[in-house]
């Protein structure tokens, strides 16, 4: 293959990239400037930045047990296609729960159903023919139907997870709804207006956009 047609592929693998759902998310976010929480109106579109908080359910993410309020996990095996190497996903999860996101102006609660996200994959590790996988990499395998034989935990896989952890600073972007806050306290000892709270959830018209990529959460 000549360097001509090497340069078209790169090119191909670059915009395929590029493209995919997950870059669209980042960019989208990156590019939208963010809002208080406490200003964001009724039924208004905005980008909020705060901090993740679990409301009365948390999760722990299944290859690390770290505490979260979102999770993706994956797993992909080494294989081989016309002598030419290939890593396919033989694993994968993904799980959200509804979470609080606080600023120092008020706070949102987040329903992650049918959201649009990029999460940083920050947990890698690797089983082949000198380690075995871990009791826990080899449960969430089974759990995925990869029970095989020994054999199988001698090729070579890759683990890779996400998480939105427990205080971690993320960004949102979508359209909130203003209700009441049982925990919050009036604006003006007892003669101010009764505290809300912004709700965040998916719609047809406009799905939440959730990440925690580093340029997102700048503002």
């Amino acid at each position: 293959m000549g360097l001509g047609s090497l340069a078209v592929l790169a090119g191909m693998a670059a915009a395929a990239w590029y493209s995919s759902e997950e870059q669209k998310v980042r960019r989208l976010l990156r590019k939208t400037p963010a809002k208080p929480i406490g200003d964001v109106g009724d039924d208004e579109v905005a980008k909020v930045i705060g901090r993740a908080r679990p409301l009365s359910e948390s999760l722990s993410a299944p290859l690390t047990g770290r505490a979260c309020v979102y999770f993706i996990a994956m797993v992909e095996e080494r294989r081989t296609r016309r002598d030419k190497p290939y890593w396919k996903t033989i694993a994968r999860e993904e799980r959200g729960v509804l979470f609080a996101l606080e600023d120092d102006t008020g706070r949102a609660i987040v329903d992650p159903t049918a959201t649009r996200i990029a999460m940083s994959y920050d947990a890698h590790s690797t089983s082949g023919a000198l380690d075995d996988p871990t009791d826990t990499q080899r449960a969430f395998l089974h759990r995925h139907g990869n029970h095989g034989d020994h054999g199988l935990y001698h090729r070579k896989l890759r683990y890779y997870e996400a998480v939105i952890a427990e205080g971690e600073t993320v960004a949102v972007l979508g359209a909130g709804t203003r209700e009441p806050d049982p925990d919050g306290s009036p604006t003006a000892a007892y003669r101010g207006p009764a505290p809300t709270r912004l709700r965040l959830t998916s719609s047809r018209k406009y799905p939440l956009v959730i990440s925690d990529d580093r340029r997102s959460v700048t503002g």
